[in-house]
């Protein structure tokens, strides 16, 4: 992993990012840097709270990336295993998000080289939908008062298969960008720390990323943020 992406060092005259000290609160009131901090110290509530706080947010980033959902649920805990490892380490000189998807990408970028390193083999894979059966949707399974619903959720749930088929067209430099600011919602410039680019560029990819899928959503333009005519 690459260590000087994680923990950047303060600038010369600048300060780290301040932690108020939580004590007395909650773990749930605490800030994740604090967390974080405390997990350093060998307490596992805290990890078991950061956990809580933000598996599922990194679970999403990183299937939108390599779309395999036993993959993704692999790489992430990954991610949270990198936490306990660098720990003792940790320095909060930015946002504890910032650190945590600096980690996430450097593994989802591994894991893109491995994929374009193994060769490619006849699956029967491709035969079928790729869901699990407990994620299948099936709205003739419901009907009364709750058709409306079920045609919303309906709706959601193949506007999320298309948004997630066309990430597949994209260079994988504007897919990480477009998921991170549209669904992580990522300021551009925390995005430009975990990317390790110019803010200017964190934009410019995230625009071309909007231009390329407009052509593959355009049946979902009215639904999809972020992806306007």
């Amino acid at each position: 992993m690459d260590e000087q992406r994680l923990q950047k060092a303060p600038a010369h005259g600048e300060t780290r990012f301040r932690v108020i000290d939580p004590a007395g609160q909650p773990l749930r009131e605490w800030s994740d840097e604090a967390l974080m901090l405390k997990h350093g110290e060998g307490d596992e509530e805290a990890f078991a709270e950061l956990v809580r706080r933000h598996q599922r947010g990194v679970l999403n980033y990183i299937f939108r990336m390599v779309h395999n959902r036993h993959v993704a649920e692999e790489l992430a805990q990954e991610v949270f295993m990198a936490l306990v490892k660098n720990a003792g380490r940790y320095e909060p000189t930015a946002k504890f998000t910032t650190y945590l998807y600096t980690i996430a990408s450097n593994i989802v970028a591994k894991e893109w080289t491995r994929q374009k390193r193994r060769p490619k083999l006849f699956s029967l894979s491709s035969w079928f939908s790729g869901r699990d059966e407990e994620d299948i949707f099936d709205p003739l399974e419901h009907s009364g008062d709750e058709r409306a619903n079920v045609l919303a959720a309906f709706q959601r749930g193949e506007i999320s298969e298309a948004v997630n088929a066309a990430l597949n067209h994209l260079p994988e430099h504007q897919r990480e960008a477009f998921v991170l600011r549209r669904f992580q919602d990522i300021p551009y410039e925390e995005m430009a720390e975990i990317l390790d680019v110019p803010v200017g560029t964190v934009k410019s990819r995230v625009v071309r990323a909007e231009r390329a899928l407009r052509p593959y959503l355009e049946r979902f333009r009215e639904y999809v943020q972020g992806v306007d005519a």
